[in-house]
């Protein structure tokens, strides 16, 4: 079979930009008139459509395509953490999914999930370019504030990671893991600014990122309730429909999935000296 010139690839990317791009306004659109199963093709529309438009930026789908094996390794590891996530929230009381049994929760652990770990951050790299910034990480001369907030920000990570599979395996308190998280939540903000180009800037794109994902996520969902939300220990205001304790949810997902992309994926980051 001849190669594509680069002038094919152009528009064939071009195009299926396009398709991807209608596609997931489509499902979007289904969602918020009821159907009730738009998510699953609202986010691999989504996340196709960003990706074509990034594989130059060496993202998820240049990964797939390029070094299959980190990213086997990232999917494990996204798949697995958020599986757990899910139970924890279920078994906490914190949502529900009541269309959903059986096959239809293996896809969603072992699919969408991922996905939609992948989608958010593509929709970062996207705004990056958007705003002219790069993900570009530098070397700082190390000083001992800048070490304790590395070694703090790591065990508050794994706190919470502690925190997430004892809930999946036995009963917590929401309180508890809300607690961790915002703490975590922080620190990771406070870290990422500090080792990344622009790091304010980037940081507050981050933010941006998860607010706009929640928004284009949850808004549909108010007109057909694929899953369903139950009383949180804080923030249960409706903004849209949505409570505010997801757009917080959400940011933490994209802090997450942020920060296994960088250190199982991300070989070897963009770096410079200062």
């Amino acid at each position: 079979m001849p190669k594509l010139t680069k002038e094919q690839k152009f528009l064939y990317s071009r195009v299926a930009m396009l398709l991807f791009g209608v596609g997931w306004v489509l499902f979007a659109f289904a969602g918020l008139k009821g159907f009730s199963f738009w998510y699953g093709g609202f986010v691999l529309c989504f996340w196709l459509a960003l990706g074509c438009s990034n594989y130059a930026e060496r993202t998820t789908l240049w990964l797939i395509a390029n070094r299959p094996v980190p990213f086997l390794i990232f999917y494990a590891a996204i798949a697995s953490t958020f599986f757990l996530l899910d139970r924890m929230a279920i078994d906490a009381g914190l949502w529900f999914y009541p269309m959903y049994h059986g096959w239809l929760f293996v896809v969603g652990y072992l699919v969408w999930y991922p996905v939609a770990a992948f989608s958010v951050l593509e929709f970062f790299y996207f705004l990056i370019r958007v705003f002219g910034e790069k993900l570009v990480f530098r070397h700082r001369k190390e000083t001992f504030w800048h070490n304790t907030l590395d070694r703090i920000e790591g065990v508050a990570f794994l706190a919470m990671i502690g925190l997430i599979v004892w809930g999946a395996a036995a009963s917590i308190s929401p309180v508890l893991l809300f607690s961790v998280a915002s703490v975590w939540i922080l620190l990771a903000s406070m870290k990422l600014a500090f080792h990344v180009q622009n790091g304010r800037q980037t940081a507050l794109l981050l933010a941006v990122t998860g607010f706009l994902v929640a928004l284009l996520t949850e808004i549909p969902n108010t007109g057909s309730f694929e899953w369903v939300y139950l009383s949180a220990p804080v923030l249960n205001v409706l903004l849209w429909g949505v409570p505010l304790w997801m757009l917080l949810g959400w940011y933490c997902f994209t802090l997450i999935s942020l920060r296994l992309w960088i250190f199982l994926a991300l070989h070897p980051p963009h770096q410079i000296n200062t």
